[in-house]
């Protein structure tokens, strides 16, 4: 589904970042970080990243996400070491200091699985950006899953990640514009969690 929807001429979800990530990457600075994002797609994430100066490392299940993430790296002159994998065979190595997952809805079974790798390989310090559709999002239709086990929970988020200081855990609606598949009012969770420092 991925490959057919990424192999369009145009950006599904744009080239701009999310503007949630925007915001909170001006609140966190600037200083260079070794970054995952989860769920990449078509790169507008992590080259907005990798303009920032960071070090880029994507994951995503799409090989035509990889392309189209290659070719907006490249004339944006950044780049992104981004791996193709499934994710449930994907295992996370070494630690990072930011970890980005924007609207990457998985079985929820999947999901955790993935929540417990972002947990094991967060550095002290580090930080995680997260953001996903609600289940009230199906309510509205204005993007993302249309299986309610895809949609994520905030109470799911406050338990997953209990282990780090929750900086932001929210759910809310906001208009989402991004791409032809996100327009318009949408239900989502929010989250910014930190690791503490080692002291």
């Amino acid at each position: 589904m991925w490959d057919e929807r990424f192999s369009a001429d145009v950006y599904v979800y744009g080239c701009e970042p999310s503007q949630f990530l925007v915001q909170q990457m001006q609140l966190l600075g600037q200083k260079p970080r070794r970054v995952l994002t989860i769920g990449e797609g078509e790169g507008r994430n992590g080259v907005y990243l990798a303009r920032l100066g960071h070090d880029v490392h994507a994951v995503d299940g799409s090989i035509e996400g990889q392309k189209k993430a290659q070719k907006l790296a490249k004339a944006q002159h950044v780049s992104l070491d981004y791996t193709v994998a499934d994710l449930a065979e994907y295992q996370f190595a070494g630690q990072f200091d930011l970890m980005v997952m924007i609207f990457c809805h998985l079985p929820l079974a999947l999901r955790a699985q993935v929540h417990r790798q972002m947990c094991e390989h967060l550095a002290p310090g580090g930080v995680i950006i997260y953001q996903a559709y609600s289940p009230w999002q199906l309510q509205l239709g204005t993007g993302g899953p249309k299986k309610r086990e895809m949609l994520v929970e905030l109470s799911e988020l406050q338990q997953d990640f209990k282990e780090l200081n929750l900086l932001t855990c929210r759910q809310l609606q906001k208009n989402v514009v991004e791409g032809i598949y996100h327009t318009g009012m949408a239900d989502v969770v929010e989250m910014v969690a930190k690791r503490p420092q080692l002291h």
